[in-house]
């Protein structure tokens, strides 16, 4: 249910996207709307997650005496040390410790990067921040050892004119020595994608084997 609610809710965003990428002019539009859609996608399940923390944790005590605390398993810049744009908390790995709720594991995570700029500017700075968070979201796969992880790097670019789009393929792969690929119909291919998201088109990256 976690990975269709997710799926979902980030094929309706492209969807929204493309249809009028003015509608997003900042890098924090996309996550702040992908946030708000995610967190009422899983509110409209019921679907919670109930985290207990230990004795140490006053601050919870004093809200709730059973040391409880149920929350929308939707965050925004978590967990802590790793600031995923949004994740999804693991409900089936939770941990009990101080301020528990702030540090557990994550079940999808998803990083955001954002052009605004036309193909006649620099576009390699956001292509390097790209595959930045594809190496981000490896590594905290490797570090939590958790095979229901699923993470999902996206480079949002606003402004192309058709002319240029149609060459966008071409000049990412040679000046980034990226392997992309169109997009086929469904999002988690593998424990960790990444996709170039244009007006009109959806370009998934693959690793070189």
């Amino acid at each position: 249910m976690y990975y269709k609610i997710v799926e979902d809710t980030l094929m309706d965003f492209i969807e929204k996207f493309q249809s009028n990428p003015f509608n997003f002019l900042s890098y924090y539009d996309l996550q702040s709307y992908l946030y708000v859609t995610l967190f009422a996608s899983f509110e409209r399940e019921n679907i919670t997650v109930v985290i207990e923390t230990t004795d140490d944790d006053k601050s919870i005590k004093i809200f709730n005496p059973s040391k409880k605390i149920k929350i929308n398993p939707t965050r925004r810049e978590y967990p802590a040390h790793e600031g995923f744009d949004i994740a999804i908390i693991d409900d089936g790995r939770l941990s009990k410790r101080f301020s528990a709720y702030w540090h557990q594991n994550v079940k999808v995570a998803i990083e955001l990067k954002y052009h605004r700029s036309s193909m006649e500017n620099n576009i390699n700075p956001r292509v390097k921040g790209f595959m930045q968070d594809i190496q981000k979201l490896k590594n905290y796969s490797n570090k939590i050892k958790n095979d229901n992880f699923n993470g999902i790097a996206m480079l949002y670019i606003q402004n192309i004119s058709e002319e240029k789009e149609l060459d966008l393929k071409k000049i990412l792969e040679e000046q980034n020595y990226l392997q992309l690929t169109d997009f086929k119909d469904t999002l988690f291919t593998n424990k960790i994608d990444g996709f170039i998201v244009t007006k009109n088109s959806i370009y998934q990256y693959r690793e070189e084997k």
